[in-house]
């Protein structure tokens, strides 16, 4: 990115009134009309927001560590907004992001005490982000890839793939959706009831979202996925399907609960180090859903921490929602 001059953008929406920046990031030879045939299609970001300090999924646990979805909600909420903008996406196209990626670098730059001088800490992404599938000129897939900082500390990496679907083309995957999980419906679900909120990192009942009877056998444990009543969701509810943001806190919170009964890990002091999803279908609200996770072997970083991974299918109806494989990393 040497060279680059950067020029505003309009900030894209936030969630939840939450201050987000976003700005492009113009190659020095673009006012000249020059080229790079490598490189020519590639546009490039810098997008900041405050890590939240009050939410009811990223800020709701001990406040030991910043969520490390908070770095991929930022990527997907602005996703639509660069494709329209810099892309020339019609805005009647739903951005559906069915692959996301997310490492820290150093753990312990997530640690809530990383913030400096009093104020908020300040994530920042510099995204690179390339066309894909280009059908006269306008793209029906973006690529990202992230760079990731807090105050300036690098911390993390990360990627995403988001396909803009037609209209006809969503509302046929929408109505499929439901249509499937509504014939393979077994009724009214079980009782069950919720997880220890310290065991999925949690402050309070109110945010958990993994229910039980659990039982570990071999490394596998299975938990049912339930949204309390009347709980504040997300943007993208609207939209008529669980959202995005709440499917990856039943990950987290399966992966904190799965490793931690498997290897005796202090829950309140992990955290997910690393996450990748491939999302396969729509969770339809006021069904049940269930997460599923194999737990693996547990090893140490190179800074002695243990740490595990797990993976994790979030079903609902027999019906993979998702996969996904994440790393729990106690850091005590």
């Amino acid at each position: 990115m040497d060279g680059s001059s950067p020029s505003a953008l309009a900030d894209p929406p936030a969630r939840g009134g939450a201050p987000r920046g976003l700005i492009h990031r113009q190659r020095s030879w673009e006012p000249f009309g020059l080229s790079d045939a490598d490189t020519d299609h590639i546009q490039e970001f810098v997008l900041t927001g405050e890590l939240p300090t009050a939410h009811p999924l990223l800020a709701a646990g001990s406040h030991r560590f910043h969520d490390l979805q908070t770095a991929v909600d930022m990527v997907r909420e602005t996703g639509e907004f660069i494709g329209q903008t810099h892309f020339s996406v019609p805005a009647n196209r739903t951005a559906v992001f069915f692959r996301i990626a997310v490492a820290t670098q150093d753990i312990s730059a997530w640690r809530t005490s990383a913030g400096r001088g009093g104020h908020a800490p300040l994530l920042t992404s510099e995204l690179r982000v390339r066309p894909d599938k280009v059908i006269d000129g306008v793209p029906r897939a973006l690529r990202f890839s992230a760079r990731l900082s807090i105050d300036d500390v690098p911390c993390g990496s990360g990627s995403a793939d988001v396909v803009f679907l037609p209209p006809v083309v969503h509302r046929n995957h929408r109505v499929l959706s439901l249509a499937t999980v509504l014939a393979a419906s077994d009724g009214e679900p079980a009782v069950t009831r919720p997880a220890d909120p310290a065991e999925v990192g949690r402050a309070h009942p109110d945010t958990v979202l993994v229910h039980g009877p659990f039982e570990l056998t071999h490394g596998r444990l299975s938990a049912t996925v339930r949204v309390p009543d009347g709980w504040p969701l997300p943007d993208g509810s609207a939209e008529g399907h669980v959202p995005g943001l709440v499917q990856l806190e039943a990950l987290r919170q399966t992966s904190l609960l799965a490793a931690g009964r498997m290897h005796h890990l202090a829950t309140d002091r992990c955290t997910l180090g690393s996450l990748k999803v491939h999302f396969r279908g729509y969770a339809e609200p006021d069904l049940p859903m269930r997460c599923s996770a194999v737990v693996g072997l547990c090893a140490r970083d190179a800074e002695g921490r243990r740490l595990s991974p797990v993976t994790l299918t979030l079903a609902q109806s027999g019906r993979a929602v998702l996969e996904a494989v994440a790393t729990v990393v106690e850091d005590l």
